[in-house]
């Protein structure tokens, strides 16, 4: 079956569609979420914490709230522009699956260069690093911060992800390391086994 969620307008003249940054992800509890849905005109304590977070810059893109349902896949973007309510929003169907391809996609590339990149196996990126090159707003307490920290710790890949609070300090298990410094390559029967 190819079941999904969707809104459907009636005799739709057009589908006007709008640039759109998630600036920050809320995972509401599934009944909470639920409840969410069903008025998202009421104010709501997450919308009324992050309305600093949205609003429409000069270029005409929205900057917005993503909210999520825990074992949910859909989601609603909003931009409440300035109110505790969702005055524009829109539903997303899979909107889960889409954010977690977007991550692994950006997973993909930080793992790739980082791993080129370090010559002892270790790498640090640091959120504004990960903002300016890739365009993703990742912060500790945005929720984007930290579903990319669970993709990043389930690669293969990494040894170890130690957070920071600008960033992601990494280690590699040297074997994904091509550019290791001649120090950093022991001989197997030099290395140390447990």
């Amino acid at each position: 079956m190819l079941n999904l969620r969707a809104i459907l307008e009636r005799k739709a003249s057009d589908y006007p569609t709008w640039d759109c940054v998630i600036e920050k992800i809320v995972e509401l509890p599934e009944a909470e979420y639920e409840h969410f849905k069903t008025a998202p005109l009421r104010d709501m304590p997450f919308i009324a914490e992050s309305t600093d977070l949205m609003y429409r810059d000069p270029n005409g893109i929205y900057h917005c709230l993503l909210v999520l349902g825990e074992g949910c896949s859909d989601g609603v973007l909003i931009e409440a522009e300035g109110y505790n309510y969702a005055r524009y929003s829109s539903f997303i169907p899979g909107a889960r699956e889409f954010v977690t391809a977007r991550l692994n996609q950006l997973a993909d590339q930080i793992i790739r260069e980082s791993t080129q990149s370090t010559s002892n196996g270790t790498w640090s990126i640091y959120f504004d690093e990960i903002q300016e090159r890739y365009h993703v707003p990742v912060s500790e307490n945005n929720g984007i911060g930290s579903m990319l920290k669970n993709i990043l710790e389930a690669r293969p890949e990494m040894a170890e992800l130690e957070p920071m609070e600008d960033g992601f300090d990494m280690v590699f298990y040297l074997d994904y390391c091509p550019n290791l410094d001649e120090k950093e390559k022991l001989s197997p029967d030099m290395q140390m086994n447990l």
